[in-house]
Parts: C-alpha cells; sequence; structure tokens
C-alpha cells in the first residue's frame, strides 16, 4: 500500500507541556505543535478535502463514476491532463500552506505569551479577574430584609419575633437613639438575643470564678500609692498652657479657655452653660481637657444608678510630636512611663426616670501609673457587675507587645480625694510565645475569663486568665493583626481579625481548624479602631474591604454571610474610630477631618431601596500656634493653639458613592441622548417620546459637566491632609442601658466631648412625677410592614446600588 504524496512530507512531534525532556529521538527536533487539538482538527479537515480534491484530479474520479484508488502514476497517458493536474495540485498545496503558515506565526506569538504547563500562574491583581476569590451563594446584593433575616439568624427559632422588637423599638429613630424608661424595653434592648436572666448569670458567675480563683491573683498584684506632685511630675500628662476654643452657634460663636483639669458643661442644644443661666435649661454634656492625646477610652460596665466612670488612657504630646531633627525625638527609654485615668460623670435622674448630665464637672477618681510603657489599648471585662461589686478587671495593653490583666478597686461615690497609685506587678500578665520578635498587637474579651489576642506574626492566640496559659494558636494572617473584636455576648467565640494586608477575616475558636471565611476583597489597613461588634445584628462593621489608601467608606459584614458586606456609611475624609452601641443598633464614627457621624444601621440595612440619612453631631478644627508665638521665654507656658466645635448640623442623605456615579453618569447620558434627538428631529415635526426627566443638579454645575464632589466620593480620589491633631482618636458609646445614649469621643488636641445624643420621648402631655413610664414613642412598623414597604415598586428610584465591590 502506497502513501497519498500529500501525507509524505506531513510530521507529527510530541506536544509541548513546558517538559524539558532529554531524548535523542529524531523527532525530538522537529517543530513542535500545541497540544490544542482545535487548529489540528481544522487543519486535518482542510488538508484532507483538498487532498480529496487532488487525488480525484490525479485519478480521474468525477461525480458520474468511480475509480481504482490503489493507481500508479504511470498509468496516465494523457500529457495534457497530467499538466493540468500538477498545477492544480501545485495551486491547492501553495494555498493550505499559505494557510498554514499564517496559522503558525499566530500559533507562536500565542505561545511565546502562553505559560508553561507546570508554571504557577501569577495572582490576578486587575479587579475584573478576581475569579479566584469569589463568592457564590444564596444570599444576593438585592436580597430583602425580611428574607436576610432567615440567613443573617437562622440559628435562632424566634427570629422574626426578636427582630420584630428590635424595629419597634429603634425603627422611627433614624438618626440618634432614643431614650427609654421602661423596664421592659431596657431589659429588651440589654439582652439582645439572650435570655432575660443572661445578666445575672454572668453577675453570679463572675463573682464565683473571682471568689475561687481570681482573688489569688489579684493578691499578687502589688500597688503603692504615691502623692498627686509626684504622679503629675512623673506618669500623668499635663500639658502646660491654655487651648482657645470657639464655642457656640456658628453664627455667634464666643472664645473660651481650657486648661489641663477644667472642663465646660454645655446644653442639649450645644451651647456652652454660663454660671447666669437658668436652672431650667438642660445639660447635655461636657467638654474636657485630658492634657495630652487620648488613644483609647471605655466605659465602666455597670448596672445600678451609679455615676459612670469613663477609663482613658493619654500620651503627651511630644510622643506624636514632629522634629525636624531625629536626633530630638523621644527615644524608647524615655516613653516608659503609662498611665490610665478613670474620670466619673455625675448624672441626675429627670422626673420621667431618664438621666441626664449634671452641670458639676467631671472629676479624676483615680489615676493609675507604671512603668510598662505607653498604653496603646484599654478594654473593661465586659460583664455588668453591680455597685456592691467593688473590682472590677481591666485589660491593659502597652507598647511593650505584653497584655496585662488589672484589677481596679472602684473608688465610692462618697469619696472626694483622688487616688494616685503606682502599679509594680499586675495581676495577670500575658506574654507572647518566646519566638522572635513577637509582640501582641490588639485584643478582645471572649468572656470572663478568656482573653483573645492577635499577635505581630498574623496569628490568634486564646488566653486563660485563671490558670493563665495559652489555649490556642492559629495563623490566621500572614502580616500583623490590627484589630480583633469578638461577638460577646451572644457569639462570644466569633472573633473577627483585620491584618495590615490580607482580607478581613472572621474565625470560630470552637471549631477553627473547619469555620473560617473572609471577605474576597484584598485590603490594606493601618488605622486602628475601625473593627467594632454590633449584639443586636450579629455582625461586624469595619472600613470596606480595599487597598486604596483614602478609603472614606464603612460597611457591614453579618457573621451569616461574612463575604457579602453591605455600605453603612461614606465619610469626609478617611475614618479613624468606630463604635457600635451594645445596647442599640447606632453607629458612631470619627474621622480624619474632625467630624463625628451618627446614623442607624438597623434602618440602613432594612432596605436597599428606601434613602436614609446620617447626621453629623458636631465637626472639630485645631490650628496649630505659629512658631514665632510659640517660642516664648522658658518661665511662661507655651501657647497649644486654637480649636473651633461647630455643631447643629442638619441631616445628610445617606446615599452610597458608586450610586452617586452612576446616577451622575446617567444623567449626562440622558441630557445627550436628549439633545441629539432634539438634533435630529429639527425642522421635521414634532419629536416622538417623552422627554427624558431632569435630574437635580448642584449649585453652579452646568449642563454636561460632571459634579466632582459627588464623583470622587470613593477612591481613587483627593487624600486631603488635615492637621493632626484634628482628628478624632477615639469614640465610644456607653455599654450600660440607662445611660445607653451617652457617647464620647476624644480628639487630637487634648478635648474630649462627652455628649447625651438621645431622642427624647415624644409625649402627648406634659412630663409629670406620676406619667413618666407610661408615655412613650409609638412603637415601630415591625416586620410585617417592612415586607409591604419591600414589595411595592418604587418610580423615583434612580439607581439601585449595589453594595458589594466587584
Amino acid at each position: 500500500m502506497k502513501l497519498r504524496q500529500s501525507n509524505k512530507k506531513k510530521r507529527f512531534g510530541l506536544p509541548d507541556y513546558g517538559l524539558d525532556l532529554d531524548t535523542s529521538d529524531a523527532d525530538s527536533t522537529l517543530p513542535r505543535v500545541d497540544s490544542s487539538e482545535d487548529d489540528f482538527v481544522v487543519d486535518a479537515t482542510a488538508d484532507g478535502g483538498e487532498e480529496e480534491e487532488v487525488d480525484q484530479v490525479q485519478s480521474g474520479q468525477s461525480g458520474d463514476g468511480g475509480g481504482d484508488d490503489d493507481y500508479d502514476d504511470d498509468d496516465f497517458d494523457e500529457p495534457t491532463r497530467r499538466n493540468g493536474s500538477s498545477a492544480a495540485k501545485a495551486a491547492k498545496i501553495v494555498k493550505a500552506k499559505s494557510k498554514i503558515t499564517g496559522r503558525s506565526s499566530k500559533q507562536d506569538q500565542s505561545d511565546t505569551s502562553e505559560q508553561a504547563f507546570t508554571e504557577v500562574p501569577s495572582y490576578p491583581s486587575d479587579p475584573g479577574q478576581r475569579w479566584t476569590r469569589t463568592y457564590l451563594g444564596p444570599i444576593k446584593r438585592w436580597t430583602r430584609f425580611y428574607e436576610l433575616i432567615d440567613w443573617w439568624f437562622g440559628d435562632k427559632p424566634d427570629r422574626r419575633a426578636i427582630l420584630d422588637n428590635y424595629l419597634k423599638l429603634w425603627w422611627h429613630h433614624e438618626l440618634i437613639p432614643p431614650k427609654l424608661t421602661s423596664q421592659s424595653r431596657l431589659l429588651a434592648a440589654q439582652n439582645a438575643w439572650m435570655p432575660e436572666s443572661f445578666a445575672d448569670d454572668q453577675r453570679s458567675k463572675f463573682r464565683q470564678l473571682y471568689n475561687n480563683r481570681l482573688v489569688h491573683h489579684f493578691r499578687q498584684q502589688s500597688s503603692t500609692r504615691i502623692d498627686k506632685a509626684r504622679a503629675f511630675r512623673l506618669f500623668v500628662p499635663q500639658a502646660q498652657g491654655e487651648l482657645s476654643v470657639l464655642l457656640g452657634h456658628v453664627s455667634d460663636q464666643k472664645p473660651y479657655r481650657i486648661q489641663y483639669g477644667e472642663s465646660i458643661s454645655f446644653s442639649n442644644t450645644g451651647h456652652p452653660i454660663g454660671n447666669a443661666d437658668d436652672e431650667e435649661v438642660v445639660a447635655g454634656g461636657w467638654l474636657l481637657d485630658v492634657g495630652g492625646i487620648p488613644i483609647s477610652m471605655a466605659w465602666t460596665p455597670t448596672q445600678g444608678q451609679v455615676n459612670q466612670l469613663l477609663a482613658i488612657a493619654v500620651i503627651p504630646f511630644s510622643d506624636q510630636a514632629y522634629y525636624q531633627n531625629l536626633k530630638d525625638t523621644p527615644g524608647d527609654s524615655e516613653q516608659t512611663e503609662g498611665t490610665i485615668q478613670i474620670l466619673s460623670f455625675e448624672a441626675v435622674k429627670g422626673r420621667r426616670g431618664i438621666f441626664r448630665p449634671s452641670r458639676r464637672g467631671p472629676r479624676l477618681v483615680q489615676a493609675l501609673c507604671f512603668t510598662w510603657g505607653r498604653v496603646s489599648r484599654i478594654q473593661w471585662c465586659p460583664v455588668q457587675l453591680a455597685a456592691e461589686d467593688t473590682t472590677r478587671l481591666l485589660g491593659v495593653l502597652c507598647v511593650d507587645g505584653k497584655l496585662r490583666i488589672l484589677g481596679i478597686q472602684i473608688v465610692s461615690d462618697q469619696d472626694s480625694d483622688e487616688v494616685f497609685e503606682e502599679i509594680e506587678e499586675p495581676m495577670i500578665t500575658l506574654e507572647p510565645p518566646k519566638e522572635y520578635s513577637i509582640e501582641i498587637t490588639c485584643f478582645t474579651w471572649i468572656n470572663m475569663n478568656r482573653v483573645a489576642a492577635g499577635l505581630s506574626d498574623g496569628s490568634v492566640v486564646v488566653w486563660s486568665l485563671s490558670p493563665p496559659r495559652i489555649l490556642q494558636r492559629h495563623p490566621v494572617h500572614s502580616t500583623a493583626i490590627i484589630d480583633i473584636v469578638s461577638g460577646y455576648p451572644s457569639d462570644p467565640f466569633l472573633v473577627s481579625t483585620i491584618p495590615i494586608g490580607g482580607v478581613l477575616t472572621v474565625t470560630d475558636l470552637s471549631r477553627p481548624s473547619g469555620e473560617t471565611t473572609y471577605h474576597p476583597n484584598m485590603m490594606v489597613s493601618l488605622q486602628p479602631n475601625l473593627l467594632t461588634w454590633s449584639p443586636h445584628l450579629r455582625g461586624y462593621a469595619s472600613m470596606w474591604p480595599s487597598a486604596f489608601a483614602g478609603n472614606p467608606n464603612l460597611t457591614f459584614l453579618p457573621t451569616r454571610g461574612f463575604p457579602v458586606c453591605r455600605h453603612l456609611i461614606t465619610v469626609n475624609g478617611q475614618p479613624t474610630c468606630i463604635s457600635i452601641g451594645t445596647c442599640h443598633p447606632y453607629i458612631i464614627a470619627g474621622t480624619t477631618d474632625g467630624s463625628v457621624w451618627v446614623f442607624n444601621i438597623l434602618r440602613k440595612l432594612s432596605s436597599h431601596r428606601e434613602k436614609t440619612l446620617k447626621v453629623k453631631l458636631f465637626q472639630h478644627e485645631f490650628c496649630a500656634p505659629p512658631s514665632s508665638v510659640a517660642q516664648h521665654d522658658e518661665d511662661e507656658a507655651k501657647p497649644r493653639g486654637a480649636c473651633r466645635i461647630l455643631h447643629g448640623f442638619l441631616p445628610e442623605p445617606n446615599t452610597h458613592p458608586t450610586g452617586v456615579k452612576m446616577a451622575e453618569t446617567q444623567r449626562l447620558n440622558r441630557e445627550k441622548n436628549a439633545k441629539e434627538g432634539q438634533a435630529k428631529n429639527k425642522g421635521k415635526g414634532k419629536a416622538k417620546g417623552k422627554p427624558a426627566k431632569p435630574q437635580p443638579k448642584t449649585l453652579g454645575q452646568q449642563d454636561g459637566e460632571v459634579d466632582e464632589e459627588a464623583a470622587m466620593t470613593t477612591g481613587p480620589g483627593p487624600i486631603v491632609l488635615y492637621e493632626p491633631q484634628t482628628r478624632i482618636t477615639a469614640v465610644a458609646w456607653n455599654p450600660n442601658a440607662e445611660f445607653s445614649w451617652w457617647a464620647a469621643a476624644a480628639m487630637g488636641s487634648g478635648l474630649v466631648r462627652v455628649m447625651d445624643v438621645g431622642a427624647e420621648p415624644q409625649t402627648k402631655q406634659q412630663d409629670d412625677e406620676g406619667s413618666e413610664l407610661d408615655e412613650e414613642d409609638e412603637p415601630g412598623p415591625g416586620m410585617d410592614a417592612i415586607e409591604e414597604d419591600d414589595d411595592e415598586e418604587e418610580e423615583d428610584v434612580d439607581v439601585e446600588m449595589a453594595s458589594l465591590e466587584d
């Protein structure tokens, strides 16, 4: 059997898998063919068809008859026919070769760009190619709230009844939390997803744990009482000089001077209260000077009608000051002193049983001093103890990378003396594993006897207080953990962690090897205090997962459905600290421009169609003194500069930045299409169809121009640099139910503003002693009304905003 002439020149080689095989076969020198069979099948089909035509010409086959397939070239007797067939064959072969040549050149170009079979492809950096970390689950961006309840709280059989009570409590209050007076509502707000006896059980268990175990550790704590002069000379930061503050209405602000230890009371409208003011003016809070930069704050969890205690960790201004010469910067040996100030805020009971701030200024009741270094974070044990429980547990993390648990003896309200205490040995010291360059970077309380901490190597460690030992250690991230928060009390062993670089992760410490998930977007975070837990919504609020340095967005991540986050708020500047109330679903956020925002998360998450609002409580601006003025004589106190506090802002729409830009783009497209339609239909009669509905424009915006302020709401946009002392350094809601509408905000200038931001209950009659618990706000709409609202179609919705970054 003879081969066809067209097959004599065909050569086949092994496909190229990227393997460097040392073979001596002659075929190894031949050009390799791509492993893909697409081109091979096409080529074989094309060549085979041409070969059949050539063979038919050579064999003399026609459509009317057949011939012998086993022919010989010498059987042809007609030279003309032979010449014609040769020419046809040559033309066919040249045409086939030209196709193969063009195809092979394209193949060579594609082969050079493709990676070898054995190489691992690089991780895609393009946002459009994030197929390696994509969420595929039942929860969608457009899933309605009453359906989300089954996904978010599916492990609770009575979830709809509980959510219905929450909606009745807080639905009507879109901006600030209401002041609750009835005991039933206070219990419902305090025991989020927990039984009514939870608080009492926790108190009894804590007393049992303390009396049986912790009291022995408390006796090992060594401390000494010191005088006030020594404490202020060595430990307590005390900025010299006065700070000028502009307070009052924006159109009529007056200057005030304040220095360390002084405070200014202001009314519920935000105006300072003078001595000559009427006694009927309701106090709304205090503005006090702590003499340094407040780094961390924490309210003391307490049950009962007692004065509220606020612990503040303060560092000197010199630690974060600007030095032109690096040799002048203070070294580690000069920053060994640390202090925690505990201040008492007196409350008075109103006619309806509501506790309000007193006109008396706050006082310093205790100052805890030590030589372990500057304090970076503080947290009280989350168990709410009664007034007769005098010993509390306070976790203190210092810059030396060790976590210390202090036993604090609370000073009674009748004792007016200030207590200055130098602690030599803490109650319990939790040290990181003895490995090279391993430090504790953050911590959180799991329960009264468990503490979880994030380490600088990206691992999470769980400690037991009694006995003090490491129980677990899990490698969660590859970079240092900057924030860690537990889900106490409903999900205490669920901890969420934020690394400096990586993904936002939640881990179940009861099953850490199998129960872990993360948000798919990579993020870069250098700012702590941007992770908080919502007990009522059972989820975490954090910075929007993004690698953009100027990220101004905050998001909510439920524990069930963690990869699908939902947009909360976009602030001016960058967020620096956030806090969600323990007894209500309201978030307070501080930013680099000195603004403090607050709004209702439950209202925001209940519907993606309804437009919600946010409000700015106040804005703080700081101006440093000129260098010429700052250089005074050594005998005179140096001026600290001036600051201004603005309040009385109107509510603003809490819109999604992506939706704003999409709506702006759609408006421009409609205007462009309308103009083009008018130009085409000019002179041809009346145009068909209705004209496009004009969209509202900002002041001074021309046709065809993009609103830059709206378009640059989300990155990449301009990053504004403010004075370092303008920023809000820490915010904290009061965890006690009777004072849950009290909030504290610390500023970089050394000021701390404690505010009563609760909404007064609306009554049909005047407040009196007999009806203090009977008149309250009408209940909210409940689950049925929310479901009906979601079923209604809205006509004026510009854009249904997607709350997950693609």
